[in-house]
């Protein structure tokens, strides 16, 4: 009887045995496919980017802004680097990333008075959107960013798509910035003073850098701070558009 018991013992033990090993076996065999999975995965990911689009481009941008004052035609203008990528339409999400570099243009208007026409994400579209007759009937995004670095026209940009424009009543006191009407300098600046044109074009040029930053001395010490010292938008702020802006409206020394 207890021969018997000890062979029972003996062959549940080598089937645990047996089914452990076959346990630890599919183990390793499914690690080794989702390994490969991976290594598939890996090498086909640049395929499907390319079959995407994934063009990029860059060129340097110029703006000009003209003001007629009572002394006569004023002119001031900046470089940015606009740097693209186009993934193209197929793809989930943004078809297309910007990254721009530079400042804000900057234009002393008067003696010790300043007009700042502001950057924003929608420069890297400017030329493009505020002249799109010259471009050859680009059937998509991606061909007309083709284009633009290789474009000599100089463009006026429409009203509807002028930057911010701002001043300071105070240059030394951040939160006394000003926003400017376009179609009403007079009124920030005196009888005489009109807006003449807004322009763009395509460059050579150097990116501009420092112009903004002599002029606002305590730009470089907001730091993440909005032009009210507040570190967040506030829907309540004391002062609205200063807590609305912050130093990537005046200057990018790197792209963003």
């Amino acid at each position: 009887m207890a021969r018997r018991l000890n062979e029972t013992r003996v062959k549940q033990q080598e089937a645990e045995r047996a089914g452990g090993m076959t346990s630890f076996g599919s183990h390793i065999s499914g690690f080794l496919r989702t390994l490969g999975l991976a290594r598939i995965l890996a090498l086909l990911a640049p395929l499907v980017l390319a079959s995407c689009g994934d063009e990029r481009f860059e060129w340097h941008q110029k703006m000009t802004v003209t003001v007629e004052t009572p002394g006569g035609a004023n002119t001031a203008s900046s470089v940015i680097r606009v740097k693209s990528r186009y993934v193209g339409p197929e793809t989930m999400g943004n078809e297309v990333f910007y990254g721009l570099q530079g400042e804000a243009v900057t234009m002393e208007i008067a003696p010790g008075r300043y007009l700042f026409a502001l950057l924003n994400e929608s420069f890297a579209e400017l030329y493009y959107r505020s002249s799109p007759g010259i471009f050859a009937n680009p059937k998509n995004r991606g061909e007309w960013l083709a284009e633009i670095p290789h474009k000599t026209e100089v463009v006026s940009v429409p009203a509807d798509r002028y930057p911010l424009l701002v001043t300071f009543g105070d240059i030394n006191d951040p939160k006394s910035v000003r926003r400017v009407d376009p179609d009403d300098l007079a009124a920030s600046f005196g009888p005489g003073y009109r807006l003449k044109q807004i322009t763009l074009e395509i460059t050579d040029d150097p990116v501009t850098e420092g112009r903004v930053e002599q002029v606002l001395g305590w730009l470089g010490e907001l730091g993440n701070n909005q032009l009210d010292g507040q570190r967040y938008r506030k829907a309540n702020a004391v002062y609205p558009l200063a807590n609305n802006l912050n130093i990537l409206d005046f200057q990018r020394r790197r792209l963003q």
